[in-house]
């Protein structure tokens, strides 16, 4: 904020001058005998000034008490700026004024003077223009201070949205006419300043420009186009859809979901019209969102798009249940575009309840049952003959007026193009580019779609429909077009068109050719520095490597070095010629971009802020399907596609930032597509060497280096979007090939089992990622060392997965190793140490050494706060481990008096930021959710406690599965926390739930072990004594065989006073309970988990 007294300061000035000034002017009017025009307006003007200033002063007070939303505070600042160095200027001027006006008149003013009028005295001293000038200027300041007002209110009357009693509707009519006045304002402003020649206000009106963007209380708009500047037709069909949603919402309580469908044929202008009303009726929507229906995979992308914008987990559920939630003071939009195919569920697509509304576009007619409102859909075909005529001739830019022969040879064209908007606007493209004219265009598109027919072959691609001749047509035309310019704008504007149409249609974000031109020479960069990295941090002398490793890695080095000579990848000349010593060329890049857009091959996303294009469905099939583009080009361009994808992506620790998780998430719907390309290409070869019985050899993919990378990444993007499945089998693929050809105890082959570990770890198959990674381990020791830093990092990892499966004793072993390792390589307050320390730190506290594991953590949060910051994610991580540390310490009768103050405050902090920085439905989030509620139900605040643990666990519940172990690890702590809220029988059906569902390779696991636990507590508490026999032989049998007959928790669990007593028999508080001796009991022990896994700090 502006300084206060500033502003105060220059209002109270401003005032002080004008009453003088008004006063004045008033004895100086009545001094003379007729009324003085000149007096009388510039009292006027100065009134209205003292009323502006007013209106400042009481703007400014509310201000400073109010609040402002955090994404306008800048440029709130920079208005108050802007009207304080207004007021001075505005101050200065009138003090001029006042000084002339005095002088000219006298300090007694004009009582005995022999004029009757100011004008008269100012002329006879010369003072005419100095006057005319200091009233501009007043003048322009005035209305300086009129816009900035208008800013400021602008803005205080959006953030009013929450606590305003009007509807949305209603507040979005009073911004839009208070955006209204402002840009009046500013035109007004502009005008004066040129008059008045004062530049310095300026910035008044670069301050204002600021604002009027903001006077709209839509705020999320994303739509699957732009509107075309030459949009035409439909103008009836648009009213007649806007009234009757608008008299739908009359009848909301009638509990409809309020949807349309517009079907009609392949370039009718379905999208463009749901594009056009959303844009026209963009005030009326809080969010306007589209979904991609072409498959289930773009629809499922397209939700997790939407979820991210709602800053929850990206997923269709996710998605669909936080658009629900929104409300009716929220209305959004919903586009469902290109729901083509039979197969595809719409309806699943459709939030639940009856807020928002839905508009649907497809080719399948069988849709339109699922309209709901007014006439419930539209049948688009072709535009009417004026419409159609009117829309060729401003897509070719016709001079008007339009003659009659050209509109007849308008009317020609139209007639031959079926009247289809798509065919219509790419014609007239053709002619503005002079390719052809309005009279002969006909006949060149006679001959186009001759040649189409003749060259396309029943075995080289799919034919043409005689339906989409018209615009197979056309798009050749534009094709012949660029091809005839030969410039290299042109050549690279055809190289892109053919790697676009393999990739996904939407959303081609232009980074992806600038990553991929830059990414190679990064990746060269960090290999040389990790190189450099473990030969100065590897301590002694390595042991020896056996002869068939040092063979094999030298065989495979040297075949690598020989199929490298002279190779260059596929690539396209935009990015080839980009290579060293050369730099990419964005502006290159543009001008190729350019050519597409204006001949509209592509559309830019209608959001400036990104940076993408997206393809009509019928220009993108048909770049991969012309005539000239035979199967093996198909799989040459298809290559080229997939090595842009490759390059574009970062293998870690580069690609680490958020930002390239969202890239990688973005390029999911185009690794799929390009994938799906590939293997359809792969079968139509083997279909050609069937049918012509050619002995073609069969087309395998090879996998080679280049190849394998190919797949590893890709399988980043699948994991990335949570597809574990499908990156489980593109690890395999490369794993098996490392193996064969490296030996696991290659770094390359190391990585690649690590990476497939996590990946097990992701699908919960735990003993599976624990195995694979022991296997690394062993073989990095047995090549690296104990010492190197590559063998602390996975036994670090595989001491965490020890850890995760409740082998405690195991685990803080295996920790106890590595930052011994850590410290000696790279020092103790590393960051990578740091982290090892805070995974001992988890694994001594679990082994019931609880102030040993405080300390240890409370070293860690203070080590990474210093190196990374309070807020980084890593020492939100320590924060949790260390507010569970103290949790544990009180808990179990060891801790010192404040422990649950301390673990409460610090994960408080911990929910908070995550919430901030993560979204309220990230796995980190919920997590801390989760361990916020057990320590609120520790110090005895049950309502608190299940307030933040019942919403997250219902999100974790739809994001997750019920199946899953952290959910089931959840349900454990909430049939724990039910027990102490003396809700047994409700307890006693989750615990018994929990237990059920760890059968199989799980029965063992300390999850369920405690579940039992708490199981025989609660039947007791219920006087269920019989029932508890069998699981009491179990607990014993297992926890023994997991710990050994002499360890703490075996004690703990099979205290019999433990699993009987009341949790508040003995009416003791947290701080009391834990002075009592060794043996006894408090409410906070029994309440609290054994927790050999008491968390999974790094999900």
């Amino acid at each position: 904020m502006t300084d206060p007294f500033s502003i105060i300061v220059g209002t109270a000035g401003l005032a002080d001058v004008c009453i003088r000034l008004t006063k004045f002017l008033k004895e100086a009017k009545d001094g003379f005998q007729k009324i003085d025009e000149d007096l009388e307006d510039l009292s006027k003007e100065i009134i209205a000034l003292s009323t502006v200033n007013d209106l400042i002063k009481r703007s400014f007070k509310v201000d400073l008490v109010g609040t402002t939303n955090p994404s306008d505070n800048q440029v709130v600042v920079d208005l108050w700026k802007v009207i304080r160095t207004n007021l001075e200027g505005c101050q200065d001027i009138v003090e001029r004024l006042n000084a002339l006006i005095t002088t000219v008149l006298g300090t007694e003013g004009p009582k005995h003077a022999k004029f009757n009028n100011l004008r008269k005295y100012l002329k006879q001293q010369s003072k005419d223009d100095e006057f005319n000038a200091l009233r501009r200027k007043l003048n322009a300041y005035h209305i300086a201070l009129q816009t900035s007002l208008a800013a400021v209110n602008v803005i205080y009357t959006r953030n009013s949205q929450s606590t305003s009693n009007e509807s949305f509707s209603e507040l979005s009519q009073k911004i839009q006419h208070l955006g209204a006045h402002l840009q009046a304002k500013i035109v007004s402003l502009q005008a004066d300043i040129k008059s008045s020649a004062e530049r310095n206000l300026d910035n008044a009106v670069r301050s204002a420009q600021n604002v009027v963007p903001l006077a709209s209380l839509n705020k999320h708009f994303y739509t699957p186009q732009t509107v075309s500047s030459i949009f035409t037709g439909r103008a009836t069909d648009l009213d007649t859809l806007r009234r009757c949603l608008q008299a739908s919402a009359s009848t909301s309580h009638l509990h409809v979901q309020k949807r349309f469908v517009v079907y009609g044929l392949p370039g009718s202008g379905k999208t463009q019209f749901c594009c056009k009303f959303a844009s026209d009726n963009k005030q009326t929507f809080w969010g306007v969102f589209w979904i991609d229906a072409s498959s289930n995979e773009h629809a499922r992308q397209s939700f997790a798009t939407i979820a991210r914008i709602g800053r929850v987990e990206p997923n269709e559920r996710a998605a669909k249940n936080w658009l629900s939630s929104l409300g009716k003071e929220q209305p959004w939009l919903l586009i469902i575009d290109n729901a083509d195919e039979i197969c595809f569920p719409v309806e699943e697509c459709y939030p639940d309840g009856d807020c928002g509304i839905i508009l649907i576009t497809t080719r399948n007619p069988i849709l339109k049952v699922h309209g709901t409102i007014g006439p419930r859909y539209y049948n688009f075909a072709e535009l009417k003959d004026t419409e159609s005529i009117e829309l060729l001739l401003r897509a070719a830019d016709a001079p008007l007026p339009w003659s009659p022969s050209t509109m007849e040879s308008a009317k020609d064209i139209c007639r031959t193009l079926g009247y289809l908007p798509l065919a219509l606007m790419h014609a007239g493209k053709t002619i503005l580019a002079r390719q052809c004219t309005l009279e002969n265009y006909p006949s060149f598109f006679e001959k186009n779609w001759t040649r189409i027919r003749k060259m396309k072959g029943s075995n080289d691609a799919r034919p043409v429909s005689d339906a989409n001749a018209a615009i197979y047509s056309s798009y050749e035309l534009i094709h012949d077009g660029i091809v005839a310019k030969g410039t290299q704008a042109s050549e690279d504007a055809l190289d892109l068109l053919k790697v676009f149409s393999f990739l996904h249609r939407q959303r081609i974000r232009a980074d992806i050719f600038l990553r991929a031109a830059l990414n190679p020479r990064l990746e060269i960069l960090e290999q040389e520095r990790r190189d450099h990295e473990e030969k100065e941090v590897s301590i002694g002398k390595r042991p020896s490597v056996p002869w068939a490793h040092k063979f094999r890695t030298f065989g495979f080095g040297t075949l690598a070095f020989l199929l490298k000579l002279g190779y260059r990848p596929v690539l396209p000349r935009i990015l080839s010629d980009a290579l060293e010593p050369k730099r990419f060329d964005d502006l290159r890049l543009r001008e190729a971009l350019k050519e597409l857009f204006q001949m509209s091959l592509v559309f830019a996303n209608p959001d400036p802020k990104d940076d993408s294009y997206s393809m009509h469905p019928a220009v993108h099939l048909w770049v991969r399907e012309r005539p000239e583009m035979k199967i093996a080009d198909q799989a040459v361009w298809c290559q080229v596609t997939a090595t842009i994808l490759t390059q574009a992506i970062l293998l870690p620790p580069l690609g680490d930032k958020e930002e390239d998780e969202i890239f990688r998430r973005d390029l999911l719907p185009h690794v799929r597509h390009v994938q799906e390309n590939e293997q359809a290409i792969r079968a139509r070869f083997l279909e050609n060497q069937e049918s012509r019985r050619r002995m073609w050899p069969a087309l395998q993919p090879r996998l080679d280096r280049g190849r394998a990378l190919q797949l590893v990444k890709f399988s980043l993007v699948y994991s990335q979007c949570g597809l574990f499945e499908v990156a489980e089998k593109l690890q395999l693929q490369v794993a098996d090939f490392a193996i064969k050809m490296l030996g696991i105890e290659h770094t390359i082959t190391m990585d690649i089992l690590l990476l497939l570990s996590s990946t097990y770890w992701q699908l919960t198959r735990i003993q599976e990622a624990a195995d694979l990674q022991q296997r690394v381990l062993e073989a990095c020791i047995n090549v690296r060392g104990k010492n190197d830093l590559k063998t602390l990092k996975i036994m670090d990892a595989y001491g965490s997965s020890q850890w995760q499966q409740g082998r405690i004793p195991e685990a803080r072993k295996i920790h106890e190793t590595a930052v011994e390792g850590f410290k000696k390589v790279l020092g103790d307050n590393h960051v990578d140490t740091l982290r090892a320390m805070g995974n001992l730190g988890r694994a001594v506290g679990k082994d019931f050494r609880f102030t040993e594991a405080v300390k240890i953590h409370s070293k860690v949060v203070s080590g990474l706060r210093d190196t990374l910051g309070h807020s980084h994610l890593d020492t939100l991580i320590a924060m949790d481990n260390l507010a569970m540390a103290y949790f544990d310490r009180a808990a179990y009768g060891y801790g010192h008096r404040g422990d649950l103050d301390h673990a409460v405050d610090i994960e408080q902090e911990v929910f908070e930021q995550r919430k901030e920085k993560l979204g309220r439905e990230h796995l980190y989030t919920l997590w801390a959710g989760l361990n916020l509620a057990r320590i609120k139900a520790l110090r005895g605040e049950i309502d608190e406690a299940l307030s933040i643990f019942l919403p997250g666990h219902a999100i974790a519940r739809r994001n997750l599965g019920e199946t899953h172990f952290g959910i089931l690890f959840a349900k454990m702590h909430h049939g724990r926390i039910l027990i102490y809220a003396k809700k047994y029988r409700e307890a006693e059906a989750i615990l018994l739930e929990v237990i059920e569902s760890h059968r199989g390779p799980r029965k063992g696991h300390p999850d369920r072990l405690l579940a039992i636990f708490s199981l025989i507590k609660c039947r007791n508490l219920l006087g269920k004594q019989a029932e508890t026999t069998i699981l009491l032989e179990e607990l014993t049998e297992s926890t023994k065989a997991l710990f050994g007959d002499d360890h703490p928790w075996v004690k703990y669990l099979l205290d019999p006073w433990n699993l009987s007593k009341e949790p508040d028999e003995d009416n003791l508080s947290p701080i009391d309970s834990m002075h009592h001796t060794r043996g006894s009991t408090s409410p906070i022990e029994k309440l609290v988990p054994v927790a050999m896994i008491a968390k999974y700090g790094h999900i």
